[in-house]
């Protein structure tokens, strides 16, 4: 990377220290070890941090959430990419080589829009807390360019926004359609019917699953009351 006064030229993905671990994990890492290249990863963010200079991450923001959606996980497991990928692939060496493979397939990745916001259904309530602490109900809007977006054909979707919106979850993945903390199957124009009726019947078991799950729940609290 180059720094000069504020601007920041980002170091291209083929120059990240990443792909020098890549070719020698040993003199790196001291062995082939997705732990070891976090642990790696974790004190070299660090330092970087504590420069003067303002260096990107070599990890991309949502990365995370790639990982989820393609090794089919629930959830991103709060930001640990390396937690997730061994809970998939056990052995250390092989999840250093599946890490790489994820990240090669987040470079390449292409984005198929299966639906986009309808302007008419862009308004929903919310809860916010006032100078005094009290609870009040508030009116917040979607983004007018936000998108369903899919990349291969793996369970759950991703919100896509114009960057120049305002939106928390954009780039979030989301297992499916109910998932999120408000309801939104009525709020798109479908652009991908195929795909659309995919995360519907997606969406259909995640209730069950998850109508389950509760049951399990709540027969466990009655057993232990």
């Amino acid at each position: 990377m180059e720094y000069t006064g504020e601007k920041i030229k980002v170091i291209p993905w083929k120059e990240s220290i990443l792909d020098e671990i890549r070719e020698r994990p040993g003199m790196y890492l001291g062995l082939k070890s997705l732990s070891a290249l976090q642990f790696f990863l974790l004190g070299y963010e660090l330092g970087k941090f504590r420069s003067e200079h303002r260096w990107p991450s070599e990890v991309p923001q949502h990365f995370c959430d790639w990982v989820a959606y393609r090794l089919h996980l629930r959830s991103n497991w709060n930001g640990f990419w390396h937690r997730a990928i061994l809970s998939r692939v056990r052995d250390e060496s092989l999840a250093f080589d599946r890490f790489y493979e994820l990240r090669d397939e987040f470079a390449r990745r292409e984005a198929k829009v299966v639906a986009t916001i309808r302007e008419d259904k862009r308004e929903y309530q919310v809860q916010r807390r006032d100078a005094d602490g009290h609870r009040i109900d508030c009116t917040e809007e979607l983004p007018r360019s936000l998108s369903i977006v899919v990349y291969t054909e793996d369970p759950g979707f991703f919100f896509e926004a114009d960057g120049q919106e305002n939106f928390f979850y954009r780039g979030w993945f989301l297992c499916a359609l109910d998932a999120w903390d408000r309801p939104i199957m009525d709020r798109f124009n479908v652009q991908d019917e195929n795909t659309w009726k995919r995360l519907i019947e997606e969406n259909k078991r995640y209730k069950r699953n998850l109508s389950r799950t509760r049951a399990r729940i709540r027969d466990k609290e009655k057993r232990d009351s």
